[in-house]
């Protein structure tokens, strides 16, 4: 039985002109659906801080861990969403669409732990309004994150995550000019 083995080569370029390649205000970003989840991450932080911080005893409880979770998250998701509204994020160098999405992943995980803190120790004291109400906006603010960590998956993949798509972007006049090549490989067999 012989076979020969054919190897075509297929190119396909697409080229489009938009104007998101300056940096400055991107007006269209600040009513988008990411906008908007960005901005709901910040209150329920702030929200969930103020909560755990209202309880008297909260530096031993946990608390801390709590704090830090929305602390952090709301001056990083701040300077995603000020990135993302300036189109700064696309100026910068590395995979940003990845590491974004990472952070969205990781803080998933943070603020389950920080539902798990607060639901726990609510349960032991009496005073435990802010607790309780803290669990609240843990989930809250969790079932957001999943929400923006689906979104951001989503540009990930639209970003180009395969291995076999090579991206060309050219900037002239306040205009990008984008050319992209996928090759793709089929083998067939003839017999």
């Amino acid at each position: 039985m012989d076979s020969q083995y054919n190897v075509e080569s297929t190119e396909k370029t697409t080229t489009t002109t938009s104007s998101s390649g300056d940096v400055g205000l991107d007006k269209i970003y600040m009513k988008s659906i990411d906008s908007i989840l960005k901005i709901a991450e910040m209150v329920l932080s702030l929200i969930v801080f103020i909560c755990v911080t209202s309880h008297p005893g909260y530096s031993y409880i946990g608390g801390g861990w709590v704090q830090f979770v929305s602390i952090s998250c709301l001056i990083t998701v701040l300077i995603l969403w000020i990135f993302f509204m300036l189109r700064i994020i696309y100026k910068l160098p590395g995979p940003w669409m990845l590491i974004v999405l990472i952070y969205y992943v990781v803080y998933c995980v943070f603020y389950l732990v920080s539902f798990l803190v607060c639901a726990i120790q609510a349960g032991k004291y009496y005073e435990n309004g802010g607790l309780i109400a803290g669990a609240v906006f843990c989930v809250l603010i969790l079932v957001v994150l999943g929400a923006d960590t689906f979104f951001q998956f989503r540009k990930w993949q639209d970003s180009g995550s395969s291995f076999s798509t090579r991206s060309t972007t050219t900037s002239s006049g306040g205009a990008t000019a984008t050319t992209t090549t996928h090759t793709t490989y089929e083998t067939r067999t003839q017999y």
